[in-house]
């Protein structure tokens, strides 16, 4: 323990910004680290007949990853997480854009309603939902009297509500990262384009999204990645044919109780999370190198 204190100190006396950082990485290690490693090991041990994890250690679990029924789900996750992550792109841009170019007052106003929803539980937003597109909802009665739907149509527990609360819920998440990014723009490129000759979709593809392409790839990460393993919102506002991966480690977990199992389907979840991350780090910073050469030649 003497030579362990010993060495945190040179560490500190080496490197004084240590003594900020070794709190987060501690918390970093307990909170992340150790249980990362415990699921991984769990996915290495044998399933109790009775529920649980055996004594002994087998490859088991890993095997089962291959079984045909995940195919369907895996698609499906993908799918989903897609069309969400692009919806989310493409309503947040416009308001993002909107945000950067109004005034310092509402500004604020509509940055506020913006992050309220970050301090509001995400049960709250699913009730609500549900009270909206229940069949006495204001939604359902709205639109039977627009006569656009039919009195019978169920607008709950189908794929398309689970995508559109997919989207309310991490709206936010797209449209911070692209007001960031809209707000530091040069909107006197955009006049130039213009002068120049350009059209305005032309402007728009050539001029205004290649400048912000790096907001939108930090769009895509943070929306894309909890999507991903987003499990309360199919739960909830889904049937029982849309299962995703969320979902069913937690039926292995609760249900089947074959924790090795649904351990392996959570290091293959993290597996996945984490390529995401890199391929959508690696673009951005290929852009990011891009524009560093096209300045350095300008």
């Amino acid at each position: 323990m003497k030579q362990i204190l010993k060495a945190v100190s040179k560490i500190v006396l080496w490197k004084p910004e240590w003594t900020l950082t070794i709190p987060s990485l501690v918390m970093l290690l307990t909170l992340v680290g150790i249980p990362t490693l415990v699921i991984l090991l769990t996915a290495l041990r044998t399933s109790s007949p009775t529920g649980g994890v055996g004594d002994g250690w087998s490859l088991e679990a890993i095997y089962r990853l291959g079984n045909p029924i995940y195919v369907p789900i895996v698609v499906r996750t993908i799918i989903y997480t897609t069309i969400t992550t692009v919806l989310c792109i493409l309503i947040g841009l416009p308001v993002a854009y909107y945000l950067a170019r109004c005034s310092g007052r509402l500004r604020t106003t509509l940055l506020l309603a913006v992050v309220i929803p970050f301090w509001t539980n995400i049960l709250v937003h699913l009730c609500a939902w549900k009270m909206a597109l229940h069949p006495d909802g204001i939604v359902k009665k709205a639109l039977v009297f627009l006569n656009l739907v039919d009195p019978g149509t169920v607008l709950l527990y189908n794929p398309q509500t689970v995508i559109l609360v997919m989207v309310h819920v991490f709206l936010p998440f797209a449209i911070i990262p692209l007001y960031a990014t809209i707000e530091k723009f040069d909107f006197r490129l955009l006049e130039s384009a213009r002068d120049l000759g350009a059209g305005s979709l032309q402007t728009l593809w050539r001029v205004f999204l290649p400048g912000i392409a790096s907001g939108i790839w930090s769009a895509a990460i943070l929306v894309f990645v909890p999507v991903l393993g987003c499990y309360i919102v199919p739960q909830y506002m889904g049937n029982a044919n849309i299962l995703l991966l969320a979902n069913k480690i937690e039926q292995r977990t609760f249900a089947d109780r074959n924790l090795p199992e649904a351990a392996a389907l959570s290091g293959c979840l993290l597996l996945a999370m984490l390529l995401v991350w890199l391929f959508f780090r690696g673009m951005s910073r290929i852009h990011e190198a891009r524009e560093a050469q096209k300045e350095t030649k300008s």
